[in-house]
């Protein structure tokens, strides 16, 4: 007897030091500088790595529209030639068995991903997997272009839509679980619109946009103005400031990425830490215009991806920031985003 229960204390205190060990490791760990992939993403589905190599080009790809990791493996929404509903994970296209009771286009503006489920930004639903998730009160919603996140099987949808219909003006939406609410705005504010969100821990966000033409953000729903570097310069009708297209956290801090006007009138892609903003050019003098199109964290690192405008051609120039310096020009490439694997 005394023999057995000395087995049973062994064997507990066995599985409560692996389950503590096991618990203590990180899913995903952190990897070294030099061990990282870059993946930027191109419109047209072609990926490329951090040293400018095109790695993938997404088959049957019409419009590429997002792409984030999990783990070494990476996932890109978008939509299909074929007319098909899911997404390519690796570079290999997944069909979503879904059955809808309508007859529209289909267009995935973002991608999620917790534990085995995939979720998909497919307006008017969210798609899980293969069940279809509809957004309380959207027919006047508009999404942003990478406005779907996930933190621990909690679902959040962003955009922009109108509050009155006697008299329309577009105010911040967030969307939690697919439940619709109106993000708060200063007293006085009439219009506003989310464009960018970061979500942790289950419970928390921070959501970047615009409010009456300047940048802003909420954190946890929590209204913030940001500075602009002219606020005093004359822009003709409604044309904002300055906007954040995205936005992370590191080490504490807020990164938001976007773009605001110069004294020249001319667009600059800029990023904000904790409301402070920087520009970010590469110096070319044919430059008419530029954009911080995306921002992402990884360890103590702050990536970004801006593209540049010329004036004499269409043609625009992408690069990939790393901490501030340039890491690698895409010429020609029109980026949707990037991740870090």
């Amino acid at each position: 007897m005394k023999h057995n229960r000395c087995c049973y204390i062994l064997a507990a205190v066995a599985f409560l030091a692996f389950s503590s060990c096991h618990h203590d490791e990180p899913v995903n760990p952190i990897k070294p500088f030099d061990q990282r992939t870059v993946l930027v993403l191109s419109n047209s589905g072609l990926i490329y790595n951090q040293d400018g190599r095109l790695v993938k080009e997404l088959p049957d790809c019409t419009y590429a529209a997002e792409i984030i990791a999990d783990g070494d493996d990476y996932f890109v929404s978008g939509v299909q030639s074929k007319d098909r509903i899911g997404y390519w994970k690796n570079g290999k296209w997944n069909t979503l068995h879904v059955d809808f009771i309508d007859d529209v286009d289909h267009w995935t503006y973002g991608i999620g991903k917790w534990d085995y489920y995939i979720y998909l930004l497919d307006i008017p639903n969210v798609l899980k997997n293969s069940g279809i998730f509809p957004l309380e009160d959207c027919h006047d919603f508009l999404p942003a272009d990478h406005g779907l996140r996930v933190s621990q099987g909690k679902c959040y949808v962003i955009g922009y839509g109108f509050d009155n219909q006697a008299q329309p003006a577009y105010k911040p939406v967030l969307y939690t679980n697919y439940k619709k609410e109106f993000l708060p705005m200063p007293q006085g504010a009439k219009t506003g619109e989310c464009h960018a969100i970061y979500a942790y821990d289950r419970d928390h966000t921070v959501i970047g946009g615009i409010v009456d033409r300047k940048p802003a953000v909420w954190v946890d729903k929590e209204c913030r103005i940001y500075e602009v570097s002219n606020p005093s310069i004359s822009i003709e009708g409604d044309i904002p400031l300055g906007r954040i297209n995205a936005i992370t956290l590191c080490n504490g801090h807020i990164y938001g990425a976007g773009w605001e006007h110069n004294e020249n009138h001319m667009l600059v892609a800029t990023v904000w830490a904790d409301g402070v903003p920087s520009h970010y050019l590469s110096g070319d003098s044919n430059v008419v215009s530029s954009e911080a199109t995306e921002i992402y964290s990884y360890g103590d690192d702050v990536y970004v991806l801006t593209s540049e405008y010329y004036s004499d051609s269409d043609d625009c120039m992408t690069y990939l920031w790393i901490n501030g310096k340039i890491a690698k020009s895409y010429p020609g490439v029109r980026a949707t985003g990037f991740t870090v694997l």
